[in-house]
């Protein structure tokens, strides 16, 4: 009975000491060179200092004696980590950890070149032994492959069993050497779980509602916190007293592993790049990593969107290249970078990088460089994009969209918008730039000579000014006769009511209706027709003089206005 005793309790004293300095650590893959920057870190569990003296740490196959590093002792003092590199590490002066490990581990390296037989492989999962100075195996563990580069394997309970179940990929890039693991529990840990910005609009303002849940992710109950919103206008991902919006504190108590869900809205957002930063804060919370989320978006403006399609090229000839022109009709400079182009099936960005198309200038937009010999147009009247879409030659819808997608300029553009049988390589353009482009009679077939007017002014652009009265008409007289010059006239209106449904009708001097331009379409005060001096059956009216008659009723169908003008339509 006494061998047994004595057995037993040689035994329990044994697996006490073992169990006082656990492997905690395993960096196999390092970002760095191999050579240098692989490492292991131990952890002493116990309530008083060890002597590392004569311990050793390999795979088996050879063992390496631990010695102190940088003159370092080999003393591993009580809840203390000890990181293990190889001699590489400080001879060739790495500093891939640098700023990491704390001033408060013990740095360490082995009386070797590499880690037992060879280094840590990254292609056969290798185990790591640690040997006291009896040469007792004080820790064992086989790691685990897969991780990413950079990525240490950590264990999670440090005095748990070395399974793959209590060991997993580090959270931290380059791992956490010398200090606590990120995959181990803290005791006051709150984090940021989710932060969601609630809508796919981001206008000038407009109310942007967001979302975001935290979790305690600790030990311990947290009683109360705060969070905060800011705008992160450095882009240093801190809140600065400058740039923070609210502060809420929280009282409501979180157990550990649960979370709570908030929300609210940013408003009075200026126009550019915006970074909505949340910031949460917990006394001594032990992880500030996940106390801070950043979403970044860009504020658009809808006032900008003077950047307009003035002219489509979408049956070209056998063997060119499809194209659309842009204009810009606002009075300031527009960069293209951002802004999008879509047809019906493809949304492509127009540009990677910074283009500014001054006002008043045109710029084309297509899928090969071959478009400047083709139109005789200079590259810097050129955006070339490869992913350029395939434009229909019958129906299509195009766009160009802002940095958030919003809708600049819109055509939904039909073959019979060319208003007469056209030849291949015949370009659809608009009549003014200021003009609505979702109307068709705004638009027509080109009459150049080429067929097309890529960079400049259409060739059958009509100029206008203000309408000074109610109802104005441009150019009266007006020829249809597909030269290019004064095809068209505009009609030109200018109401004292915010809206209106208008009628618009066309007789001729003996009072009959030829054409019923507009049937009670809804308006804003003011805006244009085009007349393109056809009748109801597509036949151009004859010379002669014609009467506009323009009627403007109210939201409840009644007339509120009605004006005559005359038209005089001729031949050139």
């Amino acid at each position: 009975m006494m061998k047994i005793n004595i057995i037993f309790g040689f035994i329990f004293l044994s697996a006490t000491c073992l169990g006082q300095v656990v492997l905690t650590e395993i960096m196999y893959d390092p970002i760095g060179a191999e050579r240098s920057d692989e490492f292991i870190e131990i952890y002493n569990t116990n309530l008083s200092e060890i002597d590392l003296a004569g311990w050793q740490v390999g795979d088996g196959v050879s063992f390496d004696p631990l010695v102190a590093a940088n003159g370092n002792s080999l003393m591993l003092a009580p809840n203390q980590y000890g990181v293990i590199f190889d001699s590489n590490y400080f001879s060739d002066s790495s500093s891939t950890y640098d700023g990491i490990i704390p001033a408060n581990a013990l740095l360490l390296m082995i009386d070797g070149a590499t880690f037992g037989n060879g280094g840590l492989s990254n292609s056969t999962a290798e185990a790591v032994i640690l040997v006291n100075a009896l040469e007792d195996t004080v820790q064992r563990y086989t790691y685990s492959l897969g991780n990413s580069p950079g990525f240490s394997d950590e264990k999670i309970d440090l005095t748990g069993p070395n399974d793959f179940v209590n060991w997993g990929e580090s959270l931290r890039f380059n791992g956490t050497p010398g200090a606590k693991n990120s995959l181990t529990p803290r005791d006051i840990d709150l984090g940021i779980e989710r932060f969601v910005l609630q809508t796919k609009t981001f206008i000038v303002g407009g109310t942007i509602p967001f979302e975001f849940s935290v979790q305690n992710r600790g030990s311990q109950l947290i009683n109360q916190f705060e969070w905060l919103t800011f705008l992160d206008l450095n882009v240093n991902e801190t809140p600065e007293p400058d740039e923070i919006l609210e502060i809420f504190q929280v009282t409501e108590s979180i157990p550990p592993g649960d979370s709570l869900l908030f929300s609210g809205e940013f408003i009075n957002i200026p126009f550019g790049e915006a970074a909505f930063g949340l910031s949460i804060s917990a006394s001594n919370d032990e992880d500030s990593t996940n106390n801070i989320a950043i979403r970044s978006v860009f504020i658009d403006d809808p006032s900008r969107n003077d950047i307009v399609i003035n002219e489509i090229l979408f049956e070209p000839e056998t063997g060119f290249a499809e194209w659309v022109e842009f204009y810009n009709n606002g009075p300031e400079a527009i960069n293209f970078n951002r802004l999008h182009f879509a047809d019906s099936r493809d949304t492509i960005q127009i540009c990677n990088s910074d283009f500014i198309l001054e006002a008043g200038q045109y710029i084309v937009l297509g899928r090969d460089s071959i478009l400047a010999a083709q139109y005789s147009l200079s590259f810097d009247q050129l955006i070339i994009n490869r992913k350029f879409p395939t434009l229909n030659n019958d129906v299509d819808d195009l766009k160009i969209l802002g940095p958030s997608f919003l809708t600049y300029d819109r055509v939904t553009y039909t073959s019979d918008w060319y208003g007469r049988a056209v030849d291949k390589g015949t370009s659809l353009e608009k009549i003014n730039p200021a003009f609505n482009g979702q109307i068709s009679s705004n638009w027509s077939a080109s009459v150049a000579a080429t067929g097309n007017t890529p960079g400049v002014k259409n060739s059958i652009a009509i100029d206008v000014l203000e309408p000074e009265n109610q109802l104005e008409i441009n150019p009266n007289p007006f020829s249809p006769d597909e030269d290019g010059f004064e095809d068209f006239c505009v009609i030109q209106y200018k109401l004292t009511i915010e809206t209106a449904f208008i009628n618009i009708r066309i007789f001729d001097i003996r009072g009959r209706l030829i054409r019923f331009l507009v049937n009670g379409e809804p308006v804003a005060s003011q805006g244009q027709v085009i007349w393109d001096g056809k009748d109801d059956n597509g036949r151009v009216a004859r010379i002669g003089a014609y009467i506009c008659f323009f009627e403007a009723l109210n939201s409840e169908r009644r007339v509120h206005i009605q004006l005559k003008e005359s038209i005089i339509l001729m031949k050139q």
